[in-house]
């Protein structure tokens, strides 16, 4: 566990911190790319992304807030410490596409195309908060013991008291499906770029739903190896249903899109 990351002078940076800034930068520089790449105007995909952030954020630490009510009502003071960490992944994915969408709809953008800009960054951001994280010693795995299955993926790793035991290592695993993520939409919006350059039409699959759906169901599989406490639903963490009901909605999506475009396809082979 490294809660503090470095000292300027008499300040000590949070690790968390240090990682949630560092993706907030790598997010919007890689929003600006994208936006560039797909002709779209940088400046307002940009404001986009910030209101996006700024809405998810609040959102983010509002469920986290909830989730941990126990704690925070003997602490209303700590509420705002966003420095220590504590943001629900989930408030802060859903708060903040409400947030993109409704500035897109006011700024009279393409939101389709505004959110497949941001998906590039949002998994960028997503792998160094798993990273952050990893550092502060949050979002820790289940203990994991010599002969177990499992052994591989473990590592000596702290929770969020400080006790090292075996875990898994699923920070790091969580990182690295990001990374994935971040590599597959990368790939898909040069595919559908090359794709809409070729050839027009009206039906084209969302980049951003595929990337987020895809994200989730490898969270979906995480949530098993993971060892820190939330409200369960059933036998399940409610955040692994969240993360359930995601994936499955964006394969519906993405399936209906599918569709759409093969049958928009099939009008136009169609003699006159």
């Amino acid at each position: 566990m490294t809660r503090v990351l470095f000292t300027l002078g008499w300040i000590d940076v949070p690790s968390f911190t240090a990682l949630m800034a560092l993706a907030l930068g790598a997010g919007l520089l890689l929003t600006w790319n994208a936006a560039r790449c797909a002709n779209l105007p940088p400046g307002n995909v940009l404001n986009t992304a910030l209101v996006g952030i700024l809405v998810g954020v609040v959102a983010a630490r509002a469920l986290y807030v909830s989730d941990n009510w126990g704690y925070f009502r003997d602490h209303t003071d700590q509420m705002t410490q966003l420095w220590l960490g504590g943001l629900a992944w989930h408030g802060g994915l859903i708060g903040g596409a409400i947030g993109a969408a409704v500035f897109s709809l006011w700024r009279k953008l393409d939101v389709r195309a505004v959110f497949d800009a941001l998906a590039p960054g949002l998994m960028a951001g997503a792998s160094l908060g798993w990273i952050g994280c990893y550092l502060a010693g949050v979002a820790y795995g289940q203990e994991v013991f010599p002969g177990d299955r499992w052994w591989f993926l473990a590592a000596d790793l702290p929770d969020i008291y400080g006790l090292r035991n075996p875990r898994f290592a699923t920070q790091l695993m969580g990182a690295a499906w990001a990374v994935v993520c971040f590599a597959i939409a990368i790939a898909a919006s040069k595919i559908r770029q090359s794709a809409a350059a070729s050839q027009k039409s009206e039906v084209r699959v969302s980049t951003f739903v595929a990337t987020v759906a895809l994200y989730s169901a490898g969270m979906f599989v995480l949530s098993f190896a993971r060892g820190d406490a939330v409200p369960m639903l059933g036998t399940w963490r409610y955040d692994q249903v969240i993360d359930a009901v995601i994936s499955i909605a964006g394969v519906a999506y993405l399936c209906r899109s599918a569709q759409r475009s093969f049958i928009f396809r099939s009008k136009n082979r169609q003699p006159h």
